[in-house]
Parts: C-alpha cells; structure tokens; sequence
C-alpha cells in the first residue's frame, strides 16, 4: 500500500509543481499604470527601514516606510516604483504581482540580503522611469553610498555586482501611464478588484444596482483574490471582493500599511457540493472505502490539530472504525490556505504531529485515493480533478451529528466549515467608509442582490445565498459603516 500511494504522491508532486501560484495563464492582463510618480516627477519607493538609505543613493527617490509585508501589495497596484525588502519575496507575493501586472517582477540584490524589486510587463519590461534609478543605485557611487549607510550589510562581491549590472542593461523600458493615486478613474467611475469567480455575477449585479443608483458608476477588474487585498491595501479599489478568507501575507501587508485590520462582509457562501460539474467547496475527504459516517468539529480539531481539548485523535478506532493510524494530509502552512484554515477552523492550534504538507489539493486528494487510512482536508477542487477513490465527509456542529454535506437548496449554514464570498472594506476606527461602497454592500446583501446570487448558483464558481441568520447579522453589520 505504502509503494502504491508513493506512486500516487509522486505523480501529485509533479502535477503540484506544474500549477504552482506564480505559473500558468493570467487572466486579462491590463496595462500597467504609474501611480508613484510624484509631482516634482520624483518616485515613490517603499519597504523597510532601508528604503531611507536607498533613496539617498539616487536622486528622484522618495521613501515611503511601510515594512516588508506592506510593501508588496503597493508595488503590487503600482503606488512605489520599487519595492526595498531584506529576504526574497514568497511564491505567494510573486504569484500576487504576476497575476496583476503580467509578469513576474525583477528581482536583484543591491546589498547582499537585501532585495529591490520592480513591476515587469508580460514582456520583462520596466518602467523606463525605473531603470535609471537602477542603474545609479548599481553604478560605483551608488554602491559606495550604500555602503557608507548600510553598515549592516555586507556588500555584493564583483561577480553578483556584474550579473546586477548586466542584468539592468538587458531591461527594456516601456512608458506606463500615470495615474493618482486612490480608486477614482479618470472617468469618474470607481475601481472593484478582485476575485476572478465573479466575471459573471459582477457585472449582473452592477447593471441591476444602477437602475437604483444611476450617478453611481463602477469598473470592475477581476483577475483574481491574490488581487484584491493588494488594492485594498494600495487605496486603488473601493472594496475587496475575495472567494476565500484572508491569507496571513495579506493581512500581514494590510496591518503593516495601515495599523489596522481590514473588516469583512460575508456576501454568500463559496459554492456547493459535491457536484458533476463545477468546483466543490472546501471540504474534508476520506478513501471511499472509508465506512465512517461523519465527524464532529470537535473530532475534526483533534485529528488534524495538535492540543486541542480532549486530546489528540491518533488512531481511526477512536472514531468507531477499524483500528488503525490515522493519516492525515492537508495544504502547507505557508501564509496561504493552510494557514488560513489553522487559524480559522482549528482555533490556530498548530497542526498535529502525522499532518503530512501537500503542494496543492490535488496532491492531498490524490494521497487520501491511495491511502485507505488517510484522511484530507482541501480547497476548492473542481469536479474533473478528484479521483474516484475519494468522498467528501459529512460534518456536524456537535457531536454526534446530525451530519451534513454542503449541498445546494439545504441550510448552508449548517456546514460547520462554510467559506464564503467576503467582501473586505478598508475601514479605519471611528471612521465611517465611502457612502458608494456602503450603498453597494447594501444592494449586494438585499433580496434582490441574493436573488442574483441564486441565479448564478449553477455556475462552475457559482455562489449559494446567504440564510436568514447570516444574511441579518451581515445587513446589520453594514448598517455600523
């Protein structure tokens, strides 16, 4: 059994890797726009403490400190022209950047450890604005000047200084427009970025709220949830429609920029399931052959977490089945959705001792096939990628059930790991937020924005509508903005 699921977890690597977050095709990929460019024509640059010394080694530069976390989103919406970080940037920042601006960013050391980073095009090109600031801070009195006020770093050796150099002089610089800062268009309409599983509900239901609200206009670019909190952060989008929870990179940016926490609005809940065609919610999955009816939230702490109350569930026999080790597999806990469902759905308990990382839901899925003892928690999968070996296990609030299954037409509500279209607003204490998102929320959260909801459910990222409990604590919830 062991070699067979080897084999299995094998092939799944591979098919992982192939899907990484900074591959694969974007979507729609817009024009770059400048919103850094200062009055004076100077650039505005961001990151931590450093950036004060590297503005000081070129001319034109203005330093915005924001920290590490903060700066990535910024660079990601283009309000800093360069973005100063002393650690390499994550695949998920990478992903986060591509996906908005068409290619993965330059990425060059100016200091050993410490890391500048630019906005590429699909093509590899940079602001033409951008590459002579390059090019002063790697020429001989930009690296001397850096010395002198970076003192705890140590300076690049000649050949990471050549490779630095000619890696600037092969960029090709494009002219990228400018924009003031902030979520206004020059047309007067206003910026909503966010996730891609709303190409087709957005613009459904922006059409319908103007027949209430016709001075009111908005834009939508939705290339994706990695986009949103980076313009939310960055000022450039009214609000933060996201298909999933906040991930600790983007709460991490968010909190960095802002010193506070951006608040959510649930809107519906993420999908339906299982089902033949579209994706299925985030769901826990066992081997088909595995007989057990369901399992608690409780159970479900104690077989993936570590320390949860009544002590660590280790063996399936615990649970009523045949005695045996309990395998457990689920997403790496790498600041996206494995840390994300740890915070939220295991009350931030680290994970158990036999949690085994997976590089995608199709690797967990694909391990709990193979493996008659395994047991998986995954993201969205859509129905084409889960094997036949697998079924999504009924949960219940209490124990002892009753269990249920995150099925349309039933209480959604009721699935004790509901995920949800959420909505994220920058609203800061004791601040009220623009009167045109208050109005949307609202609209968004009436029966007509749900009934729209509903007409979409059927959809591959079809949504299901809020009931009546969630949809009322949310409508009051918005009426406080």
């Amino acid at each position: 059994m062991r070699r067979a699921l080897g084999f299995a977890l094998a092939a799944a690597l591979l098919a992982g890797s192939a899907s990484a977050q900074d591959s694969g095709p974007i979507p729609e990929a817009q024009p770059l726009l400048a919103r850094y460019v200062l009055a004076d024509g100077g650039l505005a640059i961001g990151g931590g403490p450093e950036t004060d010394a590297v503005a000081a080694a070129a001319s034109g530069l203005s330093p915005r400190i924001v920290g590490p976390a903060g700066a990535m989103p910024l660079l990601t919406q283009g309000t800093i022209a360069l973005a100063v970080i002393p650690r390499e940037m994550t695949v998920i920042e990478r992903a986060a950047v591509r996906r908005f601006s068409g290619g993965l960013p330059l990425a060059v050391p100016v200091m050993q450890g410490l890391y500048l980073y630019a906005r590429c095009d699909k093509d590899g090109a940079i602001d033409e604005r951008v590459k002579p600031v390059l090019q002063a801070l790697f020429s001989d009195h930009g690296q001397t000047r850096l010395k002198a006020v970076l003192a705890m770093y140590k300076p690049l050796d000649a050949a990471a200084l050549t490779d630095a150099r000619e890696r600037i002089a092969r960029l090709h610089g494009i002219t990228i427009p400018r924009r003031e800062a902030g979520y206004v268009a020059p047309d007067g309409s206003l910026s909503i970025i966010g996730s891609d599983t709303l190409t087709t509900i957005m613009p459904d239901m922006l059409a319908a709220y103007a027949r209430h609200a016709p001075k009111v206009r908005f834009t939508a670019d939705l290339r994706g949830s990695s986009t949103a909190m980076p313009a939310l952060t960055a000022g450039t989008t009214i609000f933060a429609p996201m298909g999933r929870e906040l991930w600790e990179n983007d709460l991490d940016g968010f909190r960095q920029v802002k010193g506070y926490d951006p608040v959510r609005i649930r809107i519906a809940y993420a999908g339906h399931g299982p089902r033949a065609n579209g994706k299925t919610p985030p769901a826990i999955y066992v081997n088909a052959r595995n007989p057990l009816a369901g399992l608690s939230m409780a159970q479900v702490k104690r077989v993936f977490a570590a320390g949860a109350p009544g002590g660590d569930i280790a063996d399936w026999s615990n649970l009523g089945a045949a005695a045996g080790a309990i395998h457990v597999y689920g997403a790496r806990d790498d600041g996206g959705f494995g840390s994300a469902m740890r915070a939220s759905k295991l009350d931030g308990l680290p994970f158990s001792a036999r949690y085994q990382a997976m590089p995608s839901g199709k690797a967990i899925l694909a391990a709990v096939a193979a493996d008659p003892r395994g047991i998986g928690y995954a993201t969205w999968i859509d129905a084409g990628e889960a094997p036949e070996g697998v079924r999504v296990l009924p949960l219940s609030a209490r124990d002892g059930g009753p269990y249920v299954l995150p099925q349309a037409g039933k209480d959604r509500g009721a699935w004790p790991i509901s995920y949800f279209l959420n909505i994220y607003v920058d609203k800061a204490p004791g601040r009220q937020i623009d009167p045109a998102a208050k109005g949307l929320l609202r609209f968004l959260l009436s029966n007509e924005g749900q009934a729209i909801i509903a007409r979409h459910g059927e959809e591959d990222d079809g949504y299901v509508p809020l009931n009546g409990a969630d949809l009322k604590a949310m409508r009051d919830l918005v009426e406080t903005f």
